[in-house]
């Protein structure tokens, strides 16, 4: 289908469509790997490289700037907070023009603290429809509040956005429970990848039984992680091998980490995938650190959908009440631990070490869960076939 033909999608979202990590790489997924719509950006993001095509906007000037001086980390919740509750009031001569050069069908936001509001103030004032993607719950991440107060303002704010939103795709069961009822609303999994699963792969040589873990590895994920290599460390039978970008943890730990190969750092998803299939059991981690209670109800990590490609028994070490653990007991599809000790982590991997008709199992479980529920073109077809009936309802 020709450019000419498709729905035009304006995307407003602080986070552009890229293929590396996070959010980023579920917009990619659904905006440029499988293309359904003719799409503009409107962005934020520093590190925007105008692909795909789009507008870069900004605080005022002086105030980005100020961000960028030796002033900047102490002034960081003051300046979070000014673009939070102060930037946002007025919508954006750069967004106007954007509208009206484009003339987007629908505008396409992803919901967090601040420029998904001026993208719904832009769509009720261009009487444009929109449509947000509630993916984590932004109100309570680091980096995206300000003063510790607001966080409850914000909340507030998030949950008005979905209310406002003539179509809303929570990421979760978990996510569409916390906001409650829409009458427009649609359960989408991170959209998972398209991933080349290597049809041979040798196995450790060591002989030891290997857990993988491809994802995050800073804050709460590279503190867990970090648990798991300790115990795991010192064991004649177990090896856990751990790939993701910039991991934050203790110098002793990381060094000790890169010199035995635990710590392979980033890898492109084609090395990745290789790296993967070589696993005897892979990995998902959810916190249980209270402060995190919220989003952890509300997530969906997208490793768990990226694991069940690959159809190798997955271990999930969650709280009860996260949303990965919720669909794996209704489901099936990994072994859970559901309580915080590394060490309930180690005596998984050795029952599963130890047992082939559990292996089979798990791995059964998690290939029908890439079929069916996890299936990337069902969630993709959710996704692009929503967002064109309500573009078809507003002409």
């Amino acid at each position: 289908m020709s450019d000419a033909k498709k729905t035009r999608v304006l995307l407003v979202s602080i986070a552009p469509p890229q293929n590396d990590c996070g959010v980023r790489v579920v917009l990619h997924r659904h905006l440029v790997e499988r293309n359904p719509f003719e799409l503009r950006v409107v962005t934020n993001a520093d590190y925007y490289t105008g692909q795909p095509p789009g507008e870069k906007i900004s605080l005022p000037w002086p105030l980005h700037r100020l961000r960028k001086t030796r002033f900047g980390p102490q002034l960081a919740p003051w300046l979070m907070d000014y673009e939070n509750l102060i930037w946002t009031i007025i919508v954006p001569s750069a967004l106007d023009q954007a509208i009206a050069e484009f003339k987007p069908d629908v505008i396409l936001t992803m919901a967090e603290t601040s420029l998904c509001h001026l993208a719904a103030k832009a769509a009720k004032k261009h009487n444009v429809p929109l449509a947000g993607l509630f993916l984590d719950w932004f109100p309570v991440m680091q980096g995206h509040f300000g003063r510790q107060w607001t966080q409850d303002l914000l909340s507030r704010r998030y949950r008005e956005l979905y209310r406002q939103c003539d179509l809303a795709f929570c990421t979760s069961d978990g996510m569409q429970d916390v906001l409650g009822a829409h009458p427009n609303c649609h359960i989408i999994y991170p959209m998972p990848g398209r991933h080349r699963v290597p049809e041979t792969v040798s196995p450790p040589k060591n002989g030891r039984f290997r857990l993988v873990y491809v994802g995050s590895v800073q804050n709460f994920y590279g503190r867990m992680i970090c648990s798991v290599i300790e115990k795991m460390s010192p064991l004649a039978d177990l090896e856990i091998i751990v790939v993701g970008p910039n991991a934050d943890w203790p110098a002793e730990i990381l060094e000790r980490a890169k010199a035995k190969g635990i710590y392979l750092g980033f890898k492109p998803p084609e090395e990745a995938a290789t790296v993967l299939a070589g696993a005897g059991a892979l990995l998902v981690v959810m916190s249980f650190e209270p402060q995190h209670r919220l989003f952890m109800e509300t997530s969906f990590t997208t490793k768990f959908l990226d694991y069940t490609a690959f159809a190798k028994p997955i271990v999930l070490w969650g709280p009860e009440y996260c949303t990965p653990v919720r669909v794996v007991r209704r489901d099936g599809g990994a072994l859970l631990v559901a309580a915080p000790d590394a060490d309930e982590v180690v005596s998984a991997c050795r029952q599963i070490a130890g047992d082939s008709a559990l292996r089979e199992k798990l791995s059964g479980e998690a290939k029908r869960l890439n079929e069916n529920l996890f299936n990337p073109d069902r969630l993709q077809n959710i996704f692009a076939g929503e967002i064109e009936k309500l573009a078809a309802a507003k002409k």
